[in-house]
Order: C-alpha cells, then structure tokens, then sequence
C-alpha cells in the first residue's frame, strides 16, 4: 500500500479528475490534445495521472520514504488485486490495452531516482530514458490505436528525444534535488547555486540536445502508423518539447539561470508550423527503424535489437 506520507504529498491531484490534472501539470501536453476525442483524451489523461503518481514517489518524498514508496508499487504490480490507488488506476489502464510488464519499466526508472543511483555513461542515460519516457510512448501506443508493432521502436525513440529535451532543461531543478542525469559527474550542489552555466556543461548541453535530434527524428519517420487525428496530437506534441531544446540552443544554452519554457504565443507559432508535416512525406509514408539507437538498452519491451 502507498504511504501515509505519498498521499498527503499527492493530496491535491489525486481526487482530481486525469483531464483536470494533465491540463494544470502537463501543459504543452495538454494544450496539443485538446484535438484528441473526449473519451480518448479522458484515456491518455489517466495515463498521465498513472505516470504522474509514480513520478512523485521518486520526487515529492523523503529518499526513505521514496523507497518504500516505490517498493510499494513493484509489489503491487506483482498482486493485482490489492486494491489500492495505484492498482485502480493499473486496472483502469490496463482496460485500454497498456501492459502491466510495461508500467513496470516505469517503476524501475522512478526507482533509479529514489535509490540515488548515478549516470556513469550514455549507455546508462538512455537506458533509464527508456524506463522513463519511452515506454511512456510504447504504453501510448495502445491509447491512440496504433496496432503494427513496426511503430512500438519509433514511438520509443519519440519518448528518448523528448526525455532528453526534459534533461537539458531541468538541470537545475534536477541538481536542487542531488540529482544530475549527465555522464560526466558535476557536483549536484554546485549546479542547484550556480546561476551561470559553466562552458564545458553547455557544451554536453549541446551534445544531449544534438542526440535528442537524432531520437525525434526516428520517432516523426513512425508517425504514419499513428491514426490521423491523434497523428496530428503526437506531432504537435513532440514539436513542442523539441522547440524547448531549440530555445536552449538560441539561448546559448544557458540552463542554470532559469527553466527555459514556450509562451503560450510560441506554442501556438510551433502548432500552427507543424501543421506544414502534412504535406510533408514522413507524415504519410512509414520509415525505417534504425537498429543502432536501441543497441544499448538490452531486452526491454518494444526494441528493436
């Protein structure tokens, strides 16, 4: 059973209905999805609110309390029936074609970060990228009615590119919690007081936004697997988040001195261009998967190795 403690930390959003959630905590999400129907957007909001509950057991609590916390989620997922929050949700989830075996992805990366671990190289930060995000794009899969599993590696890499966008722009927020998610290893209390980005860190900056290019760009060439109208939702969704990247880029990347966001201005600017991937070829046509961007992740759910 979740703690005492998680609830009471949770208690403002865990009465609250998944589409009310996801439009005050997840808003470039939200602000692309209004375009989804509203039984589909009611379905990805509980996902989100699912995502939304495991990501806080790593975040919101104390690091023992973290633990037992998340600890308490693996065991869930392994009794099914144990009527808690979470298993609630699982089931309702689960209603809707998103596995158990992967929302267990999502817990072992949230325990990554309750456990304290380090990222020691590229392999490891995109394994845990991976147990994040990009099973977050396999479980969507089932919600949006994607059915070839010729997408499930595109829609993997969607969620990479995105979670490495989320890295370079948190941080600092990241290092106020002792966590950093770079290979080299800066001292997290150095980067939370800091409030000018050191030359070397922008230059890594620049190398995981540079990746990331590489992920978003496998995930737009699965986009034609996606039905039409959540295909527009996905696209203008992910241009979002890689416009956060860009931002960082014009801004030299100077990540310390502030969390780089869109306005609402620019968001309906990147909305409105990514109109144009209508007319353009990987919007239609189904693209290749590149086998060497999963050649790290090992035997997880939805690779292609």
């Amino acid at each position: 059973m979740i703690s005492l403690n998680y609830e009471n930390v949770c208690k403002d959003y865990l009465e609250t209905p998944p589409v009310e959630l996801m439009a005050k905590k997840a808003k470039s999400f939200y602000f692309a999805s209004v375009i989804f129907s509203k039984e589909r957007l009611h379905r990805v909001a509980t996902l989100y609110k699912l995502c939304r509950l495991i990501d806080d057991c790593a975040d919101e609590l104390r690091p023992t309390d973290s633990l037992n916390a998340i600890q308490s989620l693996l065991y869930d997922l392994e009794h099914p029936n144990i009527n808690t929050r979470f298993n609630r949700l699982v089931r309702e989830v689960e209603q809707y074609g998103v596995e158990r075996r992967h929302i267990k992805q999502l817990v072992i990366g949230a325990n990554f970060d309750s456990q304290g671990r380090k990222i020691e190289n590229t392999a490891d930060l995109m394994l845990y990228c991976y147990r994040v995000a990009g099973v977050v794009g396999l479980m969507m899969c089932s919600l949006i009615g994607v059915k070839d599993e010729s997408a499930f590696p595109h829609a993997i890499d969607l969620g990479i590119g995105m979670q490495l966008t989320n890295i370079a722009r948190d941080v600092k927020e990241d290092a106020q919690r002792g966590r950093v998610y770079l290979p080299k290893k800066w001292d997290p209390k150095l980067l939370a007081n800091s409030k000018q980005t050191p030359k070397e860190l922008k230059q890594q900056i620049r190398e995981l936004l540079r990746l990331s290019e590489t992920y978003y760009d496998s995930g737009f060439r699965g986009l034609s697997y996606i039905p039409i109208r959540p295909r527009i939702v996905i696209t203008i969704a992910a241009q979002l988040y890689r416009h956060i990247g860009i931002k960082i880029l014009q801004n030299d990347c100077e990540v310390l001195g502030g969390r780089t966001q869109l306005s609402f201005f620019e968001k309906v600017i990147v909305a409105l261009k990514s109109a144009k991937a209508i007319f353009q070829g990987q919007f239609w046509k189904k693209g290749q998967h590149e086998k060497s961007l999963h050649s790290s992740l090992g035997h997880v759910p939805g690779v292609n190795l």
